[in-house]
């Protein structure tokens, strides 16, 4: 079963009771307030929580992998938490990403209130739990989508690169694959997410406290931070952007990473900051985390427990179809 099923399930079973859909298909739009949406609150309860993440942890890192009690909270990457309530600041690498669902209000027209923010629920809950996995820290949750730190003072800035790449192209293959198959026989089309990703160094990013009180979080001061979303917004459907300095900590990056046509920032002293377009399907596969069907479907291998089955007899006409993914 895959990592991102019991979320896949939920959504299903919302809309398949949601009173809305079977109503514009049978009669006509109905008013918001004659849909009875109380069983929204079980499926609620049906969306994994940390026994989720504990169970695909065990499977991606063995069956010693430490339980996972808490995560930390919204604003306030453990590393830096000293700097809450203080006016201190601190320089330190840091990778900053978002990622949004675009065109999802669309479901606004088809579904009821309640079952809009259960999808979408499901999607950030799916969404933190590849984030987590993957070793990241979720900072702040922006309707139907996440802004993400990566890295810290016990890792390596090339591993959690790495991990963040990891975690964002399983958010991606998840929304351009399981989620999208299922809409489309829904009628609901063009859903997909986009995703910026960028890295700060040490002298590129100040940690500080940002807020009064309770109505504050410890964040970042950097170019980079505020670049990601800039490269989210130049991402293509399910695309992820990348900046420079990411692509500086990966070996064979020109197997995984395209430069786009314009730079994402100028200096203006003669210098340019360039963004790419990063190959997260050729990645996933070249990295084990996914394997091709006979069909050339690809398949998240991430928590699954059953392998492809590949047939030598439909090699040849497979071949003739599909391009192969080292030269994808």
């Amino acid at each position: 079963m895959s990592i991102f099923n019991p979320y896949l399930d939920v959504i299903k079973k919302a809309v398949d009771k949601d009173p809305r859909n079977h109503y514009i298909k049978l009669f006509s739009k109905q008013p918001e307030s004659d849909f009875d949406t109380s069983y929204i609150n079980e499926l609620r309860n049906e969306l994994p929580g940390l026994e989720n993440l504990n169970e695909s942890s065990r499977l991606v890192k063995g069956i010693n992998a430490p339980a996972v009690e808490s995560l930390p909270r919204l604003g306030n990457h453990p590393d830096f938490a000293n700097l809450q309530n203080t006016n201190n600041t601190e320089k330190h690498w840091i990778i900053s990403a978002f990622v949004d669902v675009k065109k999802s209000t669309q479901l606004y027209n088809n579904f009821a209130l309640a079952t809009v923010a259960l999808i979408t629920e499901s999607i950030i809950k799916a969404s933190i739990l590849a984030v987590n996995l993957c070793g990241g820290y979720v900072h702040r949750i922006q309707g139907d989508g996440l802004m993400v730190y990566f890295g810290g003072k016990n890792i390596e800035k090339k591993q959690a690169t790495k991990d963040a790449l990891k975690a964002f192209a399983m958010i991606s293959y998840f929304v351009k694959n399981d989620l999208k198959d299922y809409f489309d026989s829904q009628g609901i089309k063009e859903i997909y997410t986009r995703t910026g990703i960028d890295l700060g160094h040490d002298n590129q990013v100040l940690w500080m406290y940002s807020g009064l009180g309770d109505s504050g979080e410890v964040t970042t001061c950097s170019l980079h931070t505020s670049l990601a979303p800039k490269m989210q917004a130049n991402a293509s459907s399910n695309g992820i952007v990348t900046g420079q300095n990411i692509i500086n900590q990966i070996s064979s990056s020109d197997k995984y990473f395209k430069v786009k046509s314009k730079p994402i920032w100028d200096y203006e002293d003669g210098r340019f900051y360039n963004q790419y377009d990063f190959n997260w399907e050729r990645y996933l596969v070249d990295n084990d985390f996914a394997k091709q069907n006979i069909k050339g479907d690809l398949i998240l291998d991430i928590g699954n427990t059953v392998t492809p089955i590949l047939n030598p007899t439909h090699l040849s006409p497979i071949a003739e179809i599909n391009k192969p993914y080292y030269n994808f």
